[in-house]
């Protein structure tokens, strides 16, 4: 296998690519065809994905970009821009949002779709089409003659119920082993400053309407025999009335569905946890991040420890099993708070070893997050700025406390340890 010309993270990948989903469809009930391809899973090569291009006669080819596909990304978008120099070749997600410049300073990349895209990519198609100046199209970066021009930022769409269901039939749902993903509402009220979910999508929590969630829920449910749903919101718990308003009517509907979501310690509480059993959750995440008061705090999570086994106890109560994830490598970390972070994920799952279980990851500050964007005042010194190596297993950085090589250390020791006591 050429590791080079494939994206190949593993034979089966986990969930589709909600984001490609609600473009297409949008696209597509304005009168575009649209077609969905996803390497990884597909087991496509740039080649392969080129004479697609060719056979379906693509005016414009879109690309996702996340950390962990993106460099692959501008390595498919140069050898389509060497291949089909004629095409116009667009970039969009996360990644390329923080760094649209640099995407089009590389030059294979005609245009980047910052953030929410689906109004944006839209009236970007509208004007390829016709012809038409793109100056006018808010939330897009593009290179004109010589100059990159970033147009001003796009409002983010305040009705999500305006924007239709992801094109489900257009996904091979058999490529993946947890094809239900349905996410019930966009933006991040919080402030964690390792995390850029606020920046990409809004210190709102903007919501779908539990009726406009039911309905996604019973098509993918009753068309597609979808028994098994991801929430996959930022924070499934952040808006208390709508979670338990949308559990009640997932349980009066009568769909038999298990599913899991990510919840917030601090937002959890009898009520929620009760209706969330009813409805079919058979297990939450919650970010736990550090076993240190100080460092929760510093790193702006507002929560404590004691939240956090408030939380794992009130599940654990209605049956729903919790995994805690923790970083390891914060600028306030130090050897005693990491110590006190790996006694505190071996402390907790000791509470309900089959209920509990915990994972580690090493800070990463990925662009758009306050780590990133303020580093220098921070005293973190990043090392590489090759985004292959931001693989949240691997050290990139190094901060006042801890060297790149102590971070690694404290990591593994972390896992090791919490093996142990499983």
């Amino acid at each position: 296998m050429d590791i080079k010309n494939r994206f190949i993270q593993s034979s089966l990948y986990a969930t589709p690519p909600l984001g490609l989903g609600y473009l297409a469809s949008v696209l597509r009930q304005n009168g575009y065809e649209v077609s969905i391809i996803d390497m990884g899973p597909e087991n496509l090569t740039f080649d392969d994905i080129i004479q697609t291009i060719k056979d379906e006669n693509c005016p414009v080819v879109g690309i996702s970009s996340f950390i962990a596909s993106h460099v692959n990304g501008m390595k498919l978008a140069k050898e389509i821009k060497e291949s089909l120099p004629e095409i116009t070749v667009v970039v969009g997600g996360p990644q390329a949002s923080f760094i649209a410049r640099d995407v089009i300073m590389q030059g294979y990349v005609d245009i980047v779709c910052r953030f929410e895209s689906e109004i944006t990519f839209l009236e970007l198609m509208d004007a390829i089409h016709q012809h038409k100046d793109l100056q006018n199209i808010l939330g897009i970066t593009y290179a004109d003659h010589g100059n990159i021009i970033e147009n001003s930022q796009r409002p983010l769409i305040d009705d999500l119920d305006s924007i239709p269901f992801p094109a489900w039939d257009l996904y091979k749902l058999d490529n993946y082993n947890k094809p239900g993903i349905v996410i019930t509402g966009r933006g991040c009220p919080y402030q964690c400053i390792f995390c850029a979910a606020n920046a990409l999508s809004g210190t709102k929590y903007r919501r779908r309407t539990v009726n406009n969630i039911i309905s996604e829920i019973k098509l993918l449910y009753f068309r597609y025999g979808i028994k098994e749903i991801l929430f996959a919101d930022d924070t499934f718990t952040a808006d208390k009335q709508h979670c338990i308003d949308l559990c009640k009517n997932i349980t009066s509907e009568n769909l038999k569905i298990s599913w899991i979501a990510q919840a917030r310690a601090n937002t959890v509480d009898e009520e929620i946890a009760m209706e969330m059993a009813k409805a079919g959750c058979t297990y939450v995440q919650i970010g736990a991040e550090s076993g240190d008061d100080g460092v929760l705090k510093a790193i702006k999570k507002n929560i404590t420890t004691e939240d956090i086994e408030r939380a794992i106890k009130i599940f654990n109560k209605y049956g729903i099993s919790v995994v805690c994830s923790f970083i390891i490598g914060y600028p306030y970390d130090t050897k005693e708070t990491i110590e006190k972070t790996i006694e505190f994920a071996i402390k907790i799952h000791k509470m309900n070893s089959s209920l509990v279980k915990c994972k580690f990851s090493i800070l990463t500050p990925l662009p758009g997050t306050f780590l990133y964007e303020n580093r220098d005042s921070l005293n973190i010194n990043i090392l590489t700025d090759n985004w292959e190596e931001y693989t949240f297993s691997n050290s990139i950085m190094e901060t006042k406390n801890l060297s790149s090589k102590d971070i690694q250390e404290f990591y593994s020791n972390a896992i090791l340890r919490y093996l142990c006591c499983l």
